[in-house]
């Protein structure tokens, strides 16, 4: 079966929209509720900006690995969620153009710190949501190994030590499993 060209998917487009909307209202909001500092600190951008690095970071880190959760919900969420509201709440003009107004203003040394806070703290934030996402992720991958029947296993193991590694079969010519590099060393020294 052909995949389906994102760009040919209406509900694609009404996610991204409907986020966006809601991003953009909420970056707004967080701007009037916290007022830039005389120093040149704009604390309401540095805020959306962070909290939508947070946010797409660990969102996009869980969903990769969910895979208890079907295709389709997945990419509804990450481009809704993701592109749309992180993307409508993070503003890198916004950032460019209050680091330039800053310069310009005469506050240089201010307006160079700033903007590299909100560089540094944006990487620390995105690193710190991909690793909640991660354990969000092992959390929900032991409880559903758990809790699952003995006849759902079907002879399959699970690497709970290292979740980037997914089911290995006990017969690799018979899996559905995709082969990835992790398990395909495994099923070449089982044969």
């Amino acid at each position: 079966m052909a995949k389906r060209s994102p760009l040919a998917d209406p509900q694609l487009y009404v996610v991204v929209f409907i986020g966006g909307a809601i991003g953009t209202c909420v970056r707004y909001l967080l701007g009037l509720a916290i007022p830039a500092t005389a120093a040149g600190f704009h604390f309401g951008t540095l805020a959306a900006n962070l909290l939508a690095c947070f946010v797409y970071a660990g969102l996009s880190a869980y969903l990769a690995q969910a895979d208890w959760i079907r295709l389709r919900k997945r990419e509804l969420v990450n481009r809704g969620a993701g592109m749309g509201v992180c993307g409508g709440l993070s503003t890198m003009s916004t950032l460019a153009l209050e680091g330039f107004t800053g310069i310009l203003g005469g506050q240089a040394w201010q307006a160079l710190l700033y903007l590299l806070v909100s560089v540094v703290c944006g990487l620390l934030v995105a690193f710190a949501g991909v690793w909640c996402a991660d354990r969000l992720a092992d959390g929900h991958r032991v409880q559903r190994t758990a809790t699952a029947s003995p006849g759902a296993q079907s002879g399959k193991s699970r690497n709970l030590s290292n979740p980037n590694v997914s089911n290995v079969p006990d017969n690799p010519a018979t899996s559905d499993t995709p082969t990835t590099p992790a398990n395909s060393a495994e099923q070449e020294a089982r044969q």
